[in-house]
Order: C-alpha cells, then structure tokens, then sequence
C-alpha cells in the first residue's frame, strides 16, 4: 500500500483484497483460498461443482437445501446429536440405523424404492461414495456433461431429495404415514411448482403479437405444459410484459403456488424493479404483475439467455402467424 504524499487520518482496511473492503464475499474467498474448511478439498472438480449448483435455474430453497446436503449441514439426528441435542438418533422410518444423511436420502428402504420408481434411470446404488456430498457431485457433474446446464435429469434429482426430505419432516413433525405414492407425489408436486418460461414475438411491419408460456415437465419425454395468445403490441417490451403477466395468471389458475419464471428481457426486470416500471406503455402491465405475484407464496422473475425460452418463443411465433390462442 503506497504512503501518502502528505498527511492523513488512520483507517482501517482489508488487505486481503485489492478494494481495500471487508465483504462476505471476499471474507469467504479468503478463507477458500487459503485455508481448509472442515476438510473440505477445493479442487477444480469441485469448484465446477459449486459453480453449476448457484447457476441452476431451480427454486432458491432448493438450492439452499442442496448446498446443506453437500456440506452436511441438515438437520438430521445424527448432526443434531453432534450439536449436543439429547435425541434417539434412530430413523424413524425402519428404526434399524442411525439417521444420518447417507441413510436417510439413500439406504432405507423407501429412498431405495423412490430412486427405482424414478423415471432416470440411473444406476442410483453405485458403491464407492464414502459422503452423500461425493454421490451428488458424481451424478450432477455426469448429468451436467450428458445433457448440458438445462439438464432435466439435474432438476428432477433434486426434486427427488426435496421430497424425501419433506417426507421425512412430515413423518416426524406430523406423524404422517409415508409411503412410496405419497413420497413420488411430493415429488412430483415440487417439479409442477418449478418453473416457467416465457417468450413473445412481435411483427415489426405491424403491431401483430403472439406471446407464449411453457413450463418442463421434467422428464425424460421433455412434454410441456403452458399455452399462448395472439393480439397486439406496441413493442418487443410490451410483448414480454404481456407474456409475464399471463404465465403468472395461468400459474394461479393451475393452483400452484410457488414459481420461477423465466424472461430472456432484461428491460422486463428492470421495469420490474423500478417503483412504477420506465416505460409508460407497460407502467399498468407492471402493476399488473406485482399484484397477481402477490397472490403466489414464492415469485421469482430471472433473465436467462435465449435460448433457455426457445419452446416459449415457438409457441409465441405459432399464436401470431396462425392468429389463434393455444393452450397446451
């Protein structure tokens, strides 16, 4: 750190970064980077890893849960009996092993018999993993290589691990049985409540629009559900605000209640986060959004690329040449 040329007041800084300011974020590289943290190996393998979890387009608690997992960081009763709770440390589903992460996500019997049902396919009971956190990373990476980032695979393994983990609370919180159907069920549910992508097309020789919502089933067919409209718009802005307000409606119509939506607009969001939206042609519209999302317990609206929404803008393009509205 040069001197100054003349004198000046003492501060505090943090030499660790080039800013000379303490974050989170640099607190935590610094830590990374030079130390060890509960043993756990920074490894290229392993930072690609982290780097594919944050950039998932999947709910924020899931990635919450996931990253928990990986760092075994739950709250199952085996880690609550290491935090000095006096619990029985048993499963509660076969009363045989102690429930730790491995045993409950992947060795009782009903995990067994979810992860066969599972429409992946994959070889779920693979020996060689000593950490739940190793078996993830395997598959995810694997998956990710095979299938690319929008890999249905990822989403429903996740999904998967959602819903043995709400199962398992709602056995030990609400004495619920728990079954096969009941825990697939859950599942499911968290695919239908993950998100939707939406698009619009506008033809520039006239005001002529179509816009267009999907949502991924998430499996290995890659079917869709969603729908479309034709009508007017007096710019490509106005077309995307037009799909995002009517993906949100659809979304309360289906009765889901938590959603992720997906824009390739960012003048959209940043419409959004203004207090009354930039545009004055779509100020309503805005309006619009924040009171239907209000309806929702989780909204999100994040821009992805293009391509991400292609299925959206198909469908947008097919409602404005055919000028015809399509529900899927």
């Amino acid at each position: 750190m040069e001197l100054p040329s003349e004198s000046k007041e003492d501060y505090l800084y943090w030499k660790h970064h080039q800013s000379g300011r303490y974050s989170v974020k640099t607190g935590y590289y610094f830590l990374c980077k030079d130390q060890v943290i509960d043993n756990f190996s920074f490894s290229t393998k392993s930072e690609n890893f982290t780097k594919i979890i944050w950039r998932l387009n999947i709910l924020p608690k899931w990635k919450i849960v996931l990253w928990k997992l990986i760092h075994d960081g739950l709250a199952v009763k085996v880690n609550l009996t290491h935090r000095g709770i006096a619990i029985n440390a048993m499963c509660d589903f076969c009363e045989l092993d102690m429930e730790d992460s491995q045993h409950l996500f992947r060795f009782y019997s009903l995990a067994k018999a979810v992860w066969e049902n599972s429409p992946m396919t994959f070889c779920h009971d693979m020996t060689g993993f000593p950490s739940l956190r190793s078996w993830i990373q395997h598959f995810i990476l694997l998956f990710y290589s095979e299938d690319g980032k929008h890999s249905a695979r990822i989403t429903r393994l996740i999904a998967t691990l959602w819903g043995l983990w709400l199962a398992r609370n709602k056995r030990i919180f609400n004495r619920d049985e728990i079954t096969i159907a009941t825990t697939t069920e859950l599942v499911n549910i968290a695919l239908k409540e993950h998100e939707v992508f939406t698009g619009g097309t506008t033809d520039k020789s006239s005001t002529r629009a179509g816009i267009g919502w999907a949502t991924s089933g998430h499996n290995q067919s890659h079917t869709f559900d969603g729908g479309g409209r034709y009508g007017t718009a007096s710019s490509a802005l106005h077309c995307e605000t037009w799909a995002c307000l009517e993906a949100i409606k659809w979304v309360i119509y289906q009765g889901k209640e938590e959603v992720l939506i997906l824009s390739d607009s960012a003048l959209l969001l940043e419409n959004l986060r203004s207090e009354r939206g930039h545009d004055i042609s779509i100020v309503w519209m805005i309006e619009d959004i924040r009171t239907k999302a209000a309806h929702l317990r989780i909204c999100i609206i994040s821009k992805v690329k293009r391509d991400q929404v292609q299925q959206a803008n198909d469908i947008a393009k097919k409602c404005r040449c055919t000028l015809s509205n399509l529900v899927l």
